[in-house]
């Protein structure tokens, strides 16, 4: 099992592939008339959904943050906050615009303290990426205040929590960009791929250049002489587009079954005492998708996740700073230049290392998190999937319940 859109696929998504197919054109081009265009109708509807003027699906997740960053002109000598607890495309994104990453503190929404992030702010901060982490909205009123005030751009990584909300709105549209992943353990999937969102016109167009080798915002035959800036080809294709434009229509289903199990395990375990949850500073907006249980000791926690055949969020991989070996290293592809030897930056280099952000360090060593939809070895491995049942869930909160009566 993977994500609860992996286990959705059916009929709707092959009737939407034999539509392309048939049309015999497979790339995000074709005639003006008698083409499906499904990677169009794709960000249309999520511009529809999420209230956002400008969305651009791209071929990943973690193409869609280096066009936020670079279309936001961030660069050498420049430095982006990013969360210790993040999947490590939010770190690599930075690295690969040439910029350098500056992780910080967590709080116990398991998202961006906003108050560590201020602490960290410096002469060379140009942005902070607010990770929705595990499907549970940041705080984006504090962030976004915060960005305002000290003139950062807010770039929301909602890659884990397509759907989500936070007042009334979805996340992704509040601050200067947001970007969603569809790969196999999100909401929705097409196998890969991943949008970004921005109501700015001009980091729209900025963007869509960057994806099409220049081009300007949906382009039509050649156009010699009047492409912006150089690009790359970051294009999403019309097999992936058909199958979102099936997933989608999926969404409010997903989003209520989801709900309706988080609920039923989280009011199982509410009277256990010892144990306490991560905060949500939505709650109607939240996913879904992640129930996290805070233990009162690291020991505790190792205990109980290994009797259930799970693992603590400090042990999920490449998602904690400390297990990025290659950042802490400061490893390219090159071996060379920025962002880490690079004469436009702090020429001290940077300071990363294990423990450098000891409170995310605790908290994460005290925390084991039970998928609710999705299934995911890195960060839960204990949990239900997408078609689990009401019954299903209640005897997964039992099973738990029996465990935590042998620990605290």
């Amino acid at each position: 099992m993977a994500g609860p859109g992996l286990e959705m696929l059916g009929l709707e998504e092959l009737a939407q592939v034999r539509e392309v197919l048939e049309s015999g054109y497979l790339a995000r081009y074709g005639p003006d008339e008698g083409f499906p265009a499904k990677v169009r109708s794709f960000e249309e509807e999520v511009v529809r959904r999420a209230g956002v003027r400008h969305a651009l699906a791209v071929n990943s997740g973690t193409s869609a943050l280096y066009l936020a960053l670079t279309g936001l002109g961030i660069g050498p000598g420049d430095e982006v906050i990013v969360p210790g607890f993040t999947f490590v495309a939010s770190m690599s994104a930075v690295v690969y615009a040439r910029a350098r990453p500056v992780p910080a503190e967590i709080d116990r929404s398991y998202n961006l303290d906003p108050d560590d992030v201020e602490a960290r702010i410096g002469p060379r901060t140009r942005a902070v990426i607010a990770v929705h982490m595990l499907g549970n909205p940041a705080r984006l009123d504090k962030l976004k205040k915060l960005a305002d005030h000290r003139g950062l751009a807010l770039i929301e990584d909602a890659a884990q929590a397509f759907g989500a909300t936070y007042q009334g709105r979805w996340v992704g549209g509040h601050g200067a960009a947001g970007i969603f992943s569809f790969n196999i353990y999100k909401t929705i999937t097409c196998g890969d791929g991943g949008m970004l969102v921005t109501d700015d016109e001009a980091l729209y167009r900025r963007c869509f250049a960057m994806h099409d080798q220049g081009h300007s915002p949906h382009r039509l035959g050649v156009e010699i002489g009047h492409r912006p800036l150089l690009g790359l080809n970051f294009r999403m294709v019309e097999l992936q587009g058909a199958v979102l434009m099936a997933q989608i229509g999926k969404l409010d289903c997903i989003l209520g079954h989801l709900r309706r199990n988080r609920d039923i395990v989280l009011e199982a375990l509410a009277g256990v005492e010892g144990i306490e949850f991560a905060e949500r500073p939505d709650p109607e907006g939240d996913l879904g998708t992640h129930l996290v249980v805070v233990f009162p000791t690291a020991g505790v926690a190792r205990s109980v996740a290994a009797e259930l055949g799970s693992i603590t969020l400090a042990e999920s991989g490449w998602h904690v700073y400390n297990h990025m070996e290659h950042l802490l290293g400061g490893r390219t592809a090159t071996g060379r230049g920025c962002p880490f030897e690079c004469p436009a930056t702090d020429p001290r280099g940077p300071r990363y290392r294990k423990g450098m952000l000891p409170r995310t360090d605790d908290l994460l060593e005290r925390s084991m998190s039970i998928g609710i939809g999705v299934v995911d070895p890195n960060l839960a491995p204990l949990g239900l999937g997408m078609r689990a049942s009401a019954d299903r869930a209640h005897r997964l909160a039992a099973r738990i319940r029996g465990v935590l009566a042998r620990y605290l």
